[in-house]
């Protein structure tokens, strides 16, 4: 078991998710410290153009000044503005706009290619750093009093969390990313999306965590949650491997999620074209990503994690 250190902020139960002996080291100490990190990050962040973005027209009765009316029998005599009253005679109460509370949900692949990292990689898998990004925006969102839930799909969509808000919820969070089920079966990301806009009674905040690879496209998916009015933001994983593969000659590779072994000689001129089309997968991504109105970020699992954050939340358009 990891060291636990006292953090400020960070209740003491938050590190009950490091105690048993099978959990893996993705939630220690120094990783809960960076989140506390990132959170005061984020409450300097979010007070500006995010922040206001939110605010719902609904009137309510929080500081943000909307607008004024005139006074009708019944409406509370505190909301009456008196100076006004003192220049023009005439009673007025002023309107406020009420700023709600975000539903965040995190849909994190868990399928067979996210869960692969190359022999002898002492990197953390896609899946892995998938979860330590869900469970960081996750934080500054329940620190920022949101709701947010936490979704695993592959071939399917699995049970969530269930919504979570306040920090003290965290924990529950941490817990349900460590206790990640292994999942079967090839990805199909417009079938798990499309159950999910179906699940979903509140439109909100959609993080897509996954590498993309989905044989039928992730085009139709996404588009799918754009059109049911969700924002949407993806985090593309990639492992290095993945992109820019080194290993020529004969070679026998395993499709990681169906099975199959192909036999190959990777030339260096196939290994040229290879890379030319991964080039264009991830080129594809970003562009139907920008054309939908839908933040993207690509991750891969050699980055540092803070840098890593922080890009994410930048490129993905949570922070101006």
């Amino acid at each position: 078991m990891a060291n636990t250190i006292a953090v400020a902020r960070i209740p003491a139960q938050f590190y009950r998710v490091l105690e048993t002996p099978t959990a893996p080291l993705l939630f220690d100490s120094s990783f809960l410290t960076k989140l506390e990190q990132l959170y005061l990050l984020s409450k300097k962040l979010f007070r500006g153009a995010h922040r206001a973005e939110r605010r719902s027209r609904q009137i309510g009765s929080s500081l943000e000044f909307a607008d004024y009316r005139n006074y009708t029998l019944g409406d509370d005599l505190r909301s009456i503005d008196w100076n006004i009253y003192g220049r023009l005679d005439r009673l007025f109460v002023k309107l406020f706009e009420q700023e709600q509370d975000l539903d965040i949900s995190f849909l994190v692949d868990a399928s067979a290619s996210m869960r692969w990292k190359p022999e002898g990689s002492d990197r953390l898998s896609k899946f892995d750093q998938g979860r330590r990004i869900a469970a960081s925006l996750a934080y500054i969102g329940l620190a920022n009093l949101d709701r947010v839930n936490v979704h695993y799909f592959a071939s399917r969509l699995e049970e969530d969390l269930g919504l979570c808000r306040g920090k003290s919820q965290f924990h529950k969070v941490l817990d349900f990313l460590r206790d990640a089920p292994a999942l079967e079966g090839q990805t199909d990301l417009q079938a798990c999306l499309r159950t999910f806009a179906q699940r979903m009674k509140r439109r909100g905040l959609v993080f897509v965590l996954s590498d993309l690879f989905d044989p039928r496209g992730f085009e139709e998916g996404l588009a799918l949650l754009r059109y049911q009015q969700f924002e949407v933001h993806v985090i593309q994983i990639l492992d290095p491997v993945e992109i820019r593969p080194t290993a020529t000659g004969d070679l026998r590779l395993i499709e990681s999620e169906s099975g199959e072994a192909y036999e190959v000689t990777a030339s260096e001129a196939l290994l040229r074209r290879y890379h030319a089309e991964v080039d264009a997968f991830l080129a594809k991504a970003n562009a139907f990503c920008l054309e939908h109105g839908i933040g993207y970020a690509q991750a891969t699992t050699a980055v540092p994690f803070e840098e890593l954050v922080l890009r994410v939340l930048r490129d993905g358009r949570m922070i101006q």
